[in-house]
């Protein structure tokens, strides 16, 4: 958002940033999408996961993910375009807003609004608390037809390094967001769907869908 602030005219892409100026973090690059809802957001978990395969999460403690591809089906896995930020190194970056995104080949809704919410960029920050609050203060933004946040009943806590991948926030047995977690033997990629009606071990309806996940803060 600096940047965006200093040079409205700053295009999407790639950018060299020092979250804590001069501090323990080296400087990094970054991805920024300096166009949605005015721009400025920095990107900080991308998961382009293709069905049929569980390429490992990857938690990132000195660097972001960047952008590479966005179309379902490419396999993005142990790429520098996967994985999500550490509590500690999203806690460096300031940032008081987010912005969820997904879209998987199991349906056509997408998952994208932006939130304020400050218990829940905490609770990402420090992997400590929830996200309860969630269906009380989220703004949709352009493309949003998905059924969460606004019919979440259920979320998880204190998930540590899992905070925005694991059920931050989910209704019921019908429509999650979940990036990844290995469940009864049954890795689970879900975006406004659920790997199947009973949601327990042994499930495998949705093993070969493909997802996209993003968040992005600033």
């Amino acid at each position: 958002m600096q940047i965006k602030t200093a040079s409205l005219a700053s295009p999407d892409g790639v950018y060299t940033i020092d979250p804590d100026c001069g501090g323990a973090i080296a400087p990094f690059q970054c991805y920024c999408d300096m166009t949605t809802d005015g721009g400025g957001w920095t990107l900080v978990l991308s998961y382009l996961h293709q069905g049929g395969v569980n390429p490992a999460l990857q938690v990132r403690t000195i660097d972001l993910p960047l952008l590479g591809s966005t179309i379902l089906g490419v396999n993005e896995g142990g790429t520098a375009f996967w994985g999500h930020s550490s509590n500690s190194l999203l806690n460096a970056i300031p940032s008081t807003e987010f912005r969820f995104y997904a879209k998987t080949s199991n349906h056509a809704r997408i998952i994208h609004f932006k939130s304020s919410l400050a218990t829940c960029l905490n609770y990402f920050k420090s992997g400590t608390g929830t996200c309860n609050g969630i269906i009380g203060s989220f703004t949709a933004l352009a493309g949003h037809t998905s059924n969460i946040p606004t019919t979440s009943n259920f979320y998880n806590t204190n998930a540590g390094s899992n905070a925005m991948t694991h059920h931050p926030f989910w209704e019921g047995c019908n429509r999650h967001w979940e990036i990844g977690f290995i469940n009864g033997g049954t890795t689970r990629w879900e975006a406004d769907d659920c790997t199947c009606a009973c949601c327990g071990p042994g499930c495998n309806a949705l093993i070969n869908t493909h997802t996209f996940h993003q968040v992005w803060v600033r």
